[in-house]
């Protein structure tokens, strides 16, 4: 599939979602929750900031999603700043767009521009600001600031060895007069680190003077060596000047060349500084031509600064005449005119300088204006729907009800006895029942399902989990008071879910949360004798009876029998009590049915 359709089928998509706010929401939601995660098993929390950690990528996602990303460019985003920073920093909503956007513009990972910022002292806050200073000046002299400023990452550790004036920016100028002359700026890092030892300082600059080179501070010792510490794009412009001198214009062919003595001189230099001459013979020869290429423009344009007079010589080629031409859009005819450098008019230089001021300034805008106009579309859409449900899915009561049900199930997990084989049943069980519940509270905070039905599937849930747990025997039952007592003492949130949870689990047990000895008894004994041993009770007999019909066939006999009031006791030792979610258990338990059957049939019919 071609972009072109790949963007028009995300716009149909994308259109057809907006019929569906609520799938969209439910979707986001789960998206914040995987996002949260993720975060938490990169930067091994154990959950203890997933509150946090939900929120902060609920408000990331729509400055990431109108930026051309998804929403798990969030996650890998955060994680990746973490890891650049070597800390478990949770990233804000301004640092995640900028860095992300960054990234899209300038490629390679979110880590290495984090770390290699940092490895120079300056913070992430501070990241955004200098790569848009550094990306502004390289755009003002119309240079490709990809290409630039992946140079300038490359060499980020060389600003604690040496000083650059305006730091990342003064290092993004050096590099950016490099890529403009075709030049690997390592061949100055090279001759600065040289001349840092006195010894060598000498023996350079005595050769450069043996040479009959006098640029700059080339044949000073002292002077070049305080130079290569404190002024290194100083020592690249002394180069730049060095080979540019040992180059000559041939006219018949239109084309710069290095001189036959300029060849033998730059193989010296190399042998006695390390400068490499390939370089210096590719230096020199750019260099010419943008001196060619400055030498023609018209004297009389009102030129602000020196980097105006680059801007239009960088945007300036030869044609087959020699001629050096500018292009430019005429708003009259709709035509592109070609303007030779010679005869630009101050009104197409305004022109220029208007296209060069409007164009976009800070990360964020700059990205969007990669994207193509489909995708552009396509993002802002997405973008502004996600402002309303992230908005939505962060907030404080849809969020803590999604990481307490997490909160719930870890606990749960985490309190399973390996002692008895049940428990990883009965685990799962609470842990599917949990999830339903968040999936209702969800709807609830939605509101997409009624107050009455919400609590009739609640309890309905609960109901759920205690006939798993009796349906499992002894073993399985004491698995389940187990976990359900050591869950409620690991429940310390405080969302409506988690209270709710540890609600349930306290109407099984006392109000500390633990089951007395003589409820466990009534639970064991209720398992392995038979409910009519373990009450301890008596039925007496009805006030009355009323019809019966009794009919006979073989061994076989039926009976109906209507009565009146049943009275049970309940023998229990002194100073204990039975709670009412036990008798529910109790009377509903299948076993008592049978028993109270047993008893009725016992009973003389009255006709």
């Amino acid at each position: 599939m071609s972009k072109i359709n790949e963007s028009a089928d995300g716009l149909k998509k994308t259109f057809e979602s907006l019929k569906s706010p609520l799938k969209s929401l439910v979707n986001d939601i789960l998206a914040m929750n995987e996002g949260a995660e993720a975060l938490n098993q990169a930067f091994v929390q154990n959950g203890i900031r997933l509150d946090e950690m939900a929120d902060a990528v609920a408000r990331s996602a729509s400055g990431v999603i109108r930026l051309g990303g998804k929403i798990t460019d969030v996650s890998s985003t955060m994680i990746q700043i973490a890891s650049g920073a070597r800390r478990n920093v949770i990233a804000t909503e301004e640092q995640v767009s900028k860095i992300f956007a960054a990234i899209k513009i300038l490629g390679g990972s979110s880590s290495d521009l984090v770390e290699n910022f940092g490895n120079v002292g300056i913070s992430i806050s501070q990241i955004g600001t200098n790569l848009e200073d550094s990306i502004e000046y390289i755009q003002s002299i119309g240079l490709n600031a990809r290409e630039v400023m992946t140079s300038v990452g490359d060499k980020m550790e060389k600003m604690n060895r040496y000083q650059f004036e305006g730091g990342v920016l003064g290092l993004s100028k050096m590099a950016a007069q490099a890529s403009m002359l075709r030049f690997d700026m390592q061949e100055t890092f090279t001759l600065a680190e040289n001349v840092l030892d006195p010894d060598k300082a000498i023996e350079v600059a005595s050769a450069f003077q043996r040479l009959g080179v006098s640029v700059g501070n080339l044949t000073d010792p002292f002077a070049l060596m305080n130079q290569s510490i404190n002024d290194p794009s100083g020592l690249q412009n002394s180069l730049v000047e060095v080979a540019k001198t040992f180059t000559q214009f041939d006219e018949k062919t239109k084309t710069f060349k290095i001189n036959p003595q300029g060849v033998l001189t730059l193989r010296e230099i190399q042998k006695q500084t390390g400068v490499s001459a390939a370089e210096m013979s590719k230096l020199g020869l750019a260099a010419a031509d943008l001196d060619r290429r400055l030498s023609k423009i018209n004297l009389s344009l009102d030129f602000e600064n020196e980097d105006d007079k680059k801007f239009i010589a960088n945007m300036a080629t030869m044609d087959k005449s020699g001629e050096y031409i500018v292009q430019l859009k005429n708003d009259s005819t709709g035509e592109v005119d070609k303007i030779k450098l010679s005869e630009l008019t101050n009104e197409e230089l305004r022109a220029l300088r208007i296209q060069q001021e409007n164009a976009p300034k800070d990360l964020e805008d700059i990205q969007t204006r990669q994207l193509g106009i489909q995708d552009n579309i396509l993002s802002t859409i997405r973008g502004n729907m996600a402002k309303g449900t992230f908005g939505i899915a962060g907030s404080t009561v849809v969020r803590d009800n999604l990481i307490g049900a997490g909160r719930v199930s870890r606990a749960v997990s985490d309190s399973i006895d390996d002692k008895i084989p049940q428990s990883a049943i009965i685990s799962e069980k609470i842990n599917d029942a949990v999830d339903k519940m968040s999936q209702l509270y969800r709807e609830k905070d939605l509101n997409n399902i009624s107050a009455e039905d919400f609590t009739q599937k609640i309890s309905s849930l609960k109901a759920d989990i205690l006939k798993g747990a009796n349906s499992l025997g002894k073993e399985g039952s004491d698995a389940f008071y187990k976990i359900m007592e050591e869950s409620s003492k690991k429940i310390t949130g405080t969302s409506t879910i988690e209270k709710e949870f540890k609600k349930f689990t306290q109407s099984i047990t006392n109000t500390d949360g633990k089951i007395t000895s003589n409820e466990r008894n009534i639970q064991s004994r209720t398992n392995d004798k038979g409910l009519s041993d373990v009450l301890g009770s008596r039925v007496e007999n009805p006030k009355k009876s009323t019809t019966s019909n009794k009919t006979s066939s073989g061994d076989t006999t039926k009976t109906k029998v209507e009565f009146g009031e049943i009275k049970i006791t309940i023998d229990t030792p002194p100073g204990t009590t039975v709670s009412q979610q036990q008798l529910n258990n109790i009377f509903n338990n299948q076993q008592f049915k049978e028993y109270v059957s047993k008893v009725v049939k016992q009973v003389p019919a009255t006709y």
